[in-house]
């Protein structure tokens, strides 16, 4: 009885040292391959060739289909990607997890390459990588150790969990078991769903089963069900995930769990056609390069057979969640922002960064809109419902600045590189700026109010100086916008030049409505008021230079770091 227990222990031990260690080893990568990660997503056109082999490249990055397709839902949910770019991307990530069961498949080699076989050298990894962390100064030295302390960990866990099944390899009760999920595919492929759900990963629910199938208990039948029901239960984790998500990411988990689907029925259909000529074969125990075989073979069948209907497939989901007939940017601000700023982004540091990047930047030109609409009722006509307009879309800013910089803190508690720290740091500094505008804004909207009340106008002379430096200071706002997002080296000269000409257009309107007011051309009202608004836009054309000024220093870090 207590052998039973160790076996047990060991069984569950390893299974635990593997997740571990995949977890350790994927967040080291993510590290290292962060940055450049961002970068290979964009390559995403709409050529689905170029999408199934980003796809592929990701998942092998961060060693997890369902963290790749979970990523997925968040870029369609957030705009950045379309529903059918999306196919490709989750038919590239699966076939992307079946890197992990070729390595796992090395247990099965002879000992001719002994070195290769994980039970040989993961502990040597392990230990110097473990001594290298523990002992180094250099952080980039660190998490290229902890890597390392990762894989060595995922094979330790790999061998613990071979040593607590092989006693059972001849026992009954294995052999009963997997006879009947042989010949009932259907319970197969739910005891691979199931098990998959519960350990929220394929990749380590392929592994155990190749585990298994090291001892020899595994049958050709159960094993090929088994994994179809792996590949469909990975698409649980995205389907809770898209909960929150938009109708468009909700489609995207869809697209996802019905290419899966309709995998498991094609090759099941086969299989029924197949299986008087194949039945004694399935019968035969399966080996672990078998069953990576089975694996990436099943996968790749997959894609060629479903891309075709790729469209199709986007199309029935389309129809399973039909649209409300209301565009889905029309809801406000901080409802999408708050939409897509969720929790499944975290997971993925580099995207979640890149996400808030993006919604930044969409936000910072809704702070723009506010704010020509503000300056607008100076030059044009007011009433009542345009400076309420102005209001609204203020307290929506203010709303979109909490769930921004709530979200960029919780991002920085995340375990970050230096340069993603400077960036998230940055981040929430631009989104102060950005606030700071619609203040102004606002503030200008009461000037508005304020000159219909008391039915007040500019002198021609006035209104042209007027005209003349807010079209400057949405100029040096545009500009600055384009800075957050790229490294536009023309738009961080307009920034730099419109703030220094709003300095000086400041000092000398000032003076010029001063010397109106002293000739009786301008009233005292008028000028109160001319005075405070160009006040507010020098104000926001220093914004928009602090905007310039966190970039530029962003773009000379990245070049100090690397």
């Amino acid at each position: 009885m207590i052998e039973h227990f160790r076996n047990i222990f060991t069984f569950i031990g390893g299974v635990g040292m593997f997740l571990y260690g995949m977890k350790t080893m994927s967040e080291g990568l993510q590290k290292v391959a962060g940055p450049k990660l961002n970068n290979v997503l964009k390559l995403l056109t709409s050529n689905k060739f170029t999408a199934i082999i980003v796809g592929a490249i990701v998942t092998v990055i961060i060693h997890s289909s369902a963290g790749t397709t979970v990523m997925v839902v968040g870029f369609v949910n957030a705009g950045i990607m379309k529903l059918n770019d999306a196919v490709g991307v989750i038919m590239g990530a699966n076939i992307g997890t079946t890197v992990t069961a070729w390595i796992v498949a090395l247990a099965e080699l002879g000992s001719a390459v002994e070195i290769f076989k994980p039970d040989f050298f993961a502990p040597i990894v392990f230990g110097i990588s473990a001594l290298i962390f523990v002992f180094s100064k250099k952080e980039k030295t660190k998490i290229v150790a902890n890597i390392f302390v990762g894989v060595g960990l995922l094979f330790i866990g790999l061998t613990l969990m071979s040593s607590g099944v092989f006693p059972y390899a001849e026992s009954k009760v294995f052999r009963d078991a997997f006879e009947i999920l042989g010949k009932t595919p259907i319970l197969a492929i739910l005891a691979g769903a199931v098990t998959t759900v519960i350990l929220s990963s394929s990749t380590a629910s392929v592994s155990i089963l190749q585990t298994l199938a090291l001892a020899g208990s595994v049958s050709k039948s159960a094993a090929c069900f088994i994994t179809v029901g792996q590949n469909i239960g990975t698409c649980i984790t995205t389907i809770i995930s898209s909960a929150n998500s938009s109708k468009n990411g909700k489609r995207t988990a869809l697209l996802h769990l019905l290419f899966n689907v309709f995998g498991g029925l094609i090759f099941s259909i086969i299989v029924l056609i197949t299986y008087p000529f194949i039945k004694d074969f399935l019968a035969t125990r399966i080996s672990l390069f078998e069953i990576s075989l089975f694996h990436t073979g099943f996968n790749i069948g997959n894609t060629l057979i479903l891309l075709p209907f790729s469209n199709l497939m986007v199309d029935i989901t389309k129809k399973i969640i039909p649209s409300s007939g209301e565009e889905e940017e029309d809801f406000n601000l901080s409802e999408k922002t708050q939409a897509i700023l969720d929790e499944r982004i975290l997971n993925q540091p580099a995207v979640a960064i890149s996400t808030v990047r993006t919604e930044v930047v969409y936000y910072a030109n809704y702070v723009l809109k506010n704010l020509k609409r503000a300056t607008n009722l100076i030059l044009n006509d007011k009433n009542d419902e345009l400076i309420q307009d102005v209001v609204t879309h203020e307290e929506q800013i203010d709303k979109t600045t909490n769930i921004l910089v709530s979200y960029l803190a919780r991002i920085n508690n995340l375990s970050l590189n230096e340069q993603e720290h400077m960036e998230v740091e940055h981040l929430m500094s631009i989104c102060s700026d950005i606030e700071r505008i619609g203040d102004h804004a606002e503030n200008i909207s009461e000037n508005a109010e304020q000159m219909m009340k008391d039915e007040v106008k500019f002198s021609e002379s006035g209104t042209r100086e007027m005209e003349n430096i807010i079209k400057i200071t949405l100029e040096s706002v545009e500009s600055a916008i384009k800075c957050i997002n790229s490294k536009d080296e023309e738009a961080l000269k307009n920034v730099r030049r419109c703030e220094e000409e709003v300095d000086e257009l400041e000092d000398t309107y000032r003076d010029n409505h001063i010397k109106r007011m002293s000739v009786g051309e301008c009233n005292t009202i008028a000028g109160i008021v001319f005075l405070d608004i160009i006040g507010n836009l020098e104000r926001v054309t220093d914004h928009a230079n602090n905007l310039a000024d966190y970039r530029e220093a962003e773009n000379i870090n990245k070049v100090i770091i690397v």
